[in-house]
């Protein structure tokens, strides 16, 4: 059952032999867009958006467009399904869609993404989102904000990254990271809250309502760029620069996505 998750506390949790904080939600206005998946076939067109082909990362797979295989809604869930099949030149499939030109999201925000997640050597799958103007200004002074990356090399484990421009930065694209990771025992057989809230140019990264990652951006950012109007993105890549060497006995692999929401902060 599609719920949201109402807590008003503020307090500690060790969970792992770390400790995050976990927020308060209330100051959450109001809900101002979501995606439930509560119909049949293909992603919604109003909604959503494809990468197709090979996008980044010397990944393995093809994303495709408009093919039930790789991305299907049905039962309440988005199923991006990644799979071993020879197509268009490649040995993968997967899917990659997102909300640019469609919906972006400004001001002070909070995502809130349900998912579970497919498991195995080589598979990666991602919830994050990137500044509208990424075809104007480039990577990586549109930002990236990974709510959420699991890559199956590395069991039980979820990571945040955040990525941006940074004047201070001493790599060749200016670009600075900052990324933490929470784990967990049951990312494949039960669902989490994925999630980032952004107020002002402040962003939270959290898992079940517990905050990992925490960054305010630094004046020698690229200016405004934690500020912009976001889109988001959810995908499945098999292999690549992270997801590493691929274990064919694992496909095909699916990923669940219950449910998107965004929420207006006061």
């Amino acid at each position: 059952m599609k719920t949201v998750l109402k807590t008003a506390a503020v307090w500690l949790i060790l969970l792992t032999g770390a400790s995050y904080t976990t927020f308060s939600q209330a100051k959450i206005k109001k809900l101002i867009w979501s995606e439930e998946f509560n119909y049949k076939g293909l992603p919604n067109p109003k909604k959503w958006g494809y990468e197709t082909g090979f996008v980044r990362n010397s990944e393995k797979q093809y994303y495709t467009k408009d093919r039930l295989e790789n991305a299907e809604v049905k039962g309440g869930n988005l199923i991006i399904s990644s799979i071993k099949e020879d197509y268009q030149g490649a040995a993968y499939t997967s899917a990659s869609i997102n909300t640019l030109g469609k919906q972006s999201f400004e001001g002070n925000i909070r995502v809130e993404i349900k998912a579970k997640l497919p498991a195995g050597k080589g598979i990666w799958p991602a919830l994050w989102m990137m500044g509208t103007n990424v075809n104007q200004v480039g990577w990586p002074k549109c930002v990236e904000f990974d709510i959420m990356e699991f890559v199956g090399h590395t069991e039980n484990t979820v990571y945040a990254n955040l990525h941006w421009w940074d004047s201070a930065s001493t790599q060749s694209n200016k670009k600075s990271s900052q990324g933490n990771n929470m784990n967990f025992s049951d990312l494949h057989t039960n669902y989490h809250v994925y999630g980032l809230e952004r107020r002002g140019d402040s962003i939270k990264v959290f898992v079940d309502n517990q905050v990992y990652l925490s960054v305010k951006a630094p004046e020698t950012a690229f200016s405004n760029s934690f500020k912009d109007p976001l889109y988001l993105l959810i995908n499945t890549a098999v292999g690549g620069e992270w997801g590493g060497p691929i274990d064919d006995s694992i496909f095909p692999q699916k990923y669940y996505v219950d449910y998107v929401r965004v929420f207006r902060l006061e």
